[in-house]
């Protein structure tokens, strides 16, 4: 009850407000039909006017995370999740035998291991997108000289499920005829809701998830190269972690949600994520303590 109190916010009542709208199938132009036919000529034109000259004012207004890659920031948030996490449950475990050098040797281990390992894996998880991808596009371009009329069948199917009529899809495919690569791109991305991979997508995620878990795990592991007591190492590890998990929480749900998200949100996301973490550490020192004793 709570945690949904905390996390509602006033877009989520426009939402309920705009998705009643929508099931009625009302528009946002009135109930004259002049009104749309004006925001319909206007949009043509700007859109025109946007691909022509190039439009750099929505660069401008984006928020300073946004102006990233998506997939790059997600590549981020991942490494940092697990390396905020797994590092820290580690270390916190390793820290119930009493010796910080044992901490911080085990700690540099798993901390180089995990990250070569979460490397490889968004290394081969983002070449499998790209060769699927690919195989995808060799596909469809050898079926088109095969057999046209199926991508154009293809492409007639997603403009009826959009909802357009007859007389707007045989237009459409009439001027995609002398542009067949964009039909082509326009089937692989609508009808089979695949992006094409940025080149060297790869090595960047590699490179991206590796060094996001390397730096995320170091954090925890920070403070037992200044101590040589590890019980107040771990104390100050905690409270470092309890801080850096909440922040992490909070900054990842204002990137993943944007400024639409409200404080509740925000915070209930950051409290989580330091639940995750002590849960996952608190668990990681029990076992080994009873383990050693």
């Amino acid at each position: 009850m709570i945690g949904a109190f905390l996390t509602r916010n006033k877009s989520d009542d426009e939402l309920e407000r705009v998705d009643r709208l929508l099931e009625n199938n009302q528009n946002p132009y009135g109930s004259t039909d002049r009104g749309q036919e004006v925001a319909v000529e206007e949009s043509v034109l700007n859109a025109m006017k946007s691909v022509n000259e190039g439009d750099d004012d929505d660069v401008e207004d984006m928020g300073f995370f946004n102006k990233f890659d998506p997939r790059v920031m997600s590549d981020i948030i991942i490494g940092l999740s697990d390396g905020l996490t797994v590092p820290f449950a580690l270390t916190a475990g390793l820290s119930s035998l009493g010796d910080s050098k044992l901490v911080i040797t085990g700690g540099m281990a798993e901390l180089v291991s995990g990250a070569i390992s979460m490397g490889l894996g968004g290394f081969l998880a983002a070449k499998s997108e790209a060769e699927y991808y690919k195989s995808q596009v060799k596909k469809e371009k050898l079926e088109f000289f095969k057999k046209p009329e199926l991508i154009n069948q293809d492409a007639a199917e997603i403009m009826f499920e959009l909802g357009a009529s007859e007389q707007t899809i045989a237009s459409f495919l009439k001027d995609l005829d002398s542009q067949p690569k964009n039909l082509i791109d326009f089937v692989i991305r609508f009808g089979k809701g695949l992006e094409e991979p940025a080149e060297g997508r790869e090595f960047t995620s590699a490179l991206t998830i590796g060094i996001s878990y390397f730096l995320g795990g170091f954090v925890p592991l920070f403070p037992y190269f200044f101590t040589t007591v590890v019980k107040t190492g771990l104390l100050v590890s905690v409270i470092v972690m309890l801080v850096t998990l909440f922040i992490f929480g909070y900054i990842k749900t204002s990137i993943s949600l944007g400024d639409d998200c409200g404080k509740g949100k925000k915070i209930s996301e950051g409290l989580q994520m330091v639940a995750i973490g002590s849960i996952a550490a608190g668990a990681a020192w029990t076992l080994v303590y009873f383990i050693d004793n």
